[in-house]
């Protein structure tokens, strides 16, 4: 096993599918043997802990075209960090899996007008699928889910959630990310809906 790693993992969330990814991503890599602090952009009080930091993983859902301003803030506030350590962004969204247009291209244009807003390159990025948490939704929320899913080809069904992560992809990036090379203890798939 590669030597222990302490990876800092910062995230913004909408619906809490981002927050699920990055949970997700420290579980694997604790699994694997290395320390992994954790913070919500958004909810931390106080400055974010980056002393002895060796890897760290940004992460954001993209939210009528960008992506949360408190992931824009930790970046700039921490772009000497970002390039001395190893370190990647991922984004989640649910245009990716659009099977009427290319949801990949239109997220990297996003990317790149975050990468022009925050003055940082990520050396690595990865693109996650979300989630529909129609449950979850007020009515117009829903309503305006539901009509872009149904012009993407998704799921319109709005009396339960769809959740599209490819949960193997975020274990993989998760180790790749601690350079475990994909040792450790890997958590069970999470089920692909939930009522």
């Amino acid at each position: 096993m590669n030597a222990k790693k302490t990876v800092l993992i910062v995230y913004g969330t909408r619906n809490g599918q981002t927050e699920k990814i990055a949970r997700r991503m420290a579980e694997t890599m604790r699994g694997a043997g290395h320390e992994v602090r954790l913070f919500d952009a958004k909810r931390t009080r106080g400055p974010i802990p980056t002393e002895g930091v060796d890897t760290v993983l940004v992460g954001g859902p993209i939210v009528v075209g960008s992506y949360p301003r408190a992931i824009v803030r930790f970046v700039r506030g921490h772009r000497d960090l970002l390039a001395r350590v190893p370190s990647a962004f991922f984004s989640v969204n649910m245009a990716i899996v659009s099977k009427n247009s290319d949801g990949r291209a239109q997220t990297i244009e996003i990317i790149e007008k975050f990468v022009k807003k925050t003055g940082w390159r990520p050396p690595r990025i990865e693109l996650f699928a979300g989630a529909l948490h129609y449950t979850q939704y007020g009515f117009l929320l829903r309503y305006f889910m539901r009509r872009i899913a149904a012009a993407e080809g998704g799921e319109t069904d709005t009396s339960r959630d769809y959740e599209y992560t490819d949960w193997a992809a975020v274990d993989r990036f998760a180790l790749e990310m601690a350079g475990a090379g994909g040792e450790g203890k890997v958590p069970q798939p999470a089920p692909r809906s939930a009522a």
